[in-house]
C-alpha cells in the first residue's frame, strides 16, 4: 500500500524536533547540526530510534539546512553530498524493520538573489543525495516563500515518483510574509501536482487549527512547534506539555489532518503522547 492510499485510511504520526533534540543532548551552540551526521551519527541515530519507539511512522533525516550555501558557513560546501547521503542512510538503518518511513528533510534557502538555474541546482544535489541514501519521501519544509517550494517541488519531481510534502510556515493570521494567504498558497500547489500539503513552525498547534478547518483538497501534514521558547534561563525552554500537544492532535485528525506530528521544542514525550491519544481514533 502506498503512502497516499495509507493517508486515506488512517493519520500517520510523524517524529518531532530534531534540531532543539540535538541541542538538549549536547549539540555546542552555534554548531552545524547536519555536520552531527558524520561527526556523532549514533547521537542522530538514537534520535530517530526514540522518536520510532515513541510511534512515529515518519521521521526526517537531519539535513534540513544540508544544502551548500548553509554548509559553506562551517567550511563545509563540499560536503553536501556525503552530510545528505549519511543523513538518510542513519534514518534508514535506525528505522530498519520497524515500518516507519524516511523522509528527507529539506528547507529553505533563504537568500534573495539566488537566480533560478542557481537555486535548482542547490536542491538538486541536496535531494539527489538524500533518494541516493534511502529517503523515501521528501519533507519540503518550514518554506515562506511559494516560488521556491514550488522549484523545489519541480526538482524533486525530476529526481524521483516518491511523495513529497510541501509544508509552510505561516503566520498566527494564516499568512506568508508577503501576504499570501494559506488558501492561496496551497491552491498554487495544487496546481503544480503537489500531493501532500503541509504546515509547521506555527506558535504551537492554535494556528493551524483555521487553516486545517478550511478543509484544503489535498491531505494535509500538520507539524507545530510547542510554542516560542523561553530563554530566560540561558537555553530554550518551551511551554507546550505533551498532554496539550496530543490534545492538540487528536483536534487537528478530527478536522482532517492526515499526518501529525511536532517541530521546534517537541520530544518524544510528545509524539509518545499524541500516539497513545491517537490510538483512540477509529481508522477508516
Amino acid at each position: 500500500m502506498s503512502l497516499l492510499e495509507r493517508l486515506d485510511r488512517e493519520v500517520l504520526l510523524a517524529d518531532g524536533a530534531m534540531g532543539t533534540l540535538l541541542m538538549e543532548r549536547g549539540a555546542g551552540p552555534g554548531s552545524c547540526l547536519e555536520a552531527l551526521c558524520v561527526e556523532s551519527p549514533e547521537t542522530v541515530a538514537q534520535i530517530h530510534r526514540d522518536y520510532a519507539s515513541a510511534g512515529a511512522k515518519i521521521v526526517r533525516t537531519n539535513s534540513f539546512r544540508a544544502n551548500a550555501l548553509h554548509l559553506a558557513k562551517y567550511g563545509l560546501a563540499e560536503h553536501v553530498n556525503e552530510i545528505n547521503w549519511q543523513a538518510a542512510q542513519i534514518a534508514s538503518q535506525a528505522v530498519k524493520g520497524l515500518g516507519v518511513t524516511v523522509a528527507g528533510s529539506v528547507g529553505p534557502l533563504g537568500q534573495p538573489g539566488l537566480t533560478h538555474t542557481e537555486k535548482d541546482a542547490i536542491f538538486r544535489t541536496q535531494i539527489g543525495a538524500l533518494l541516493d541514501g534511502g529517503a523515501r519521501m521528501i519533507f519540503l519544509e518550514t518554506f515562506q516563500d511559494v516560488d521556491e517550494l514550488l522549484l523545489a517541488l519541480e526538482v524533486k519531481y525530476s529526481l524521483h515518483h516518491c511523495p513529497a510534502v510541501c509544508s509552510m510556515a505561516f503566520d498566527e493570521d494564516g499568512c506568508l510574509p508577503d501576504g499570501t494567504t494559506a488558501a492561496e498558497a496551497f491552491e498554487r500547489l495544487r496546481q503544480a501536482d503537489a500531493e501532500i500539503l503541509g504546515i509547521n513552525c506555527t506558535n504551537g498547534p492554535g494556528p493551524a487549527f483555521d487553516i486545517v478547518k478550511s478543509k484544503p483538497a489535498l491531505p494535509l501534514a500538520v507539524l507545530p512547534n510547542a510554542g516560542l521558547p523561553d530563554l530566560s534561563s540561558g537555553s530554550p525552554r518551551y511551554a507546550l506539555a505533551p498532554d496539550d500537544f496530543a490534545s492538540a492532535a487528536v483536534r487537528l485528525a478530527a478536522l482532517g489532518a492526515r499526518i501529525i506530528g511536532g517541530c521546534c521544542g517537541t520530544t518524544p514525550a510528545h509524539i509518545a503522547a499524541a500516539a497513545a491519544a491517537l490510538r483512540t481514533l477509529p481508522t477508516a
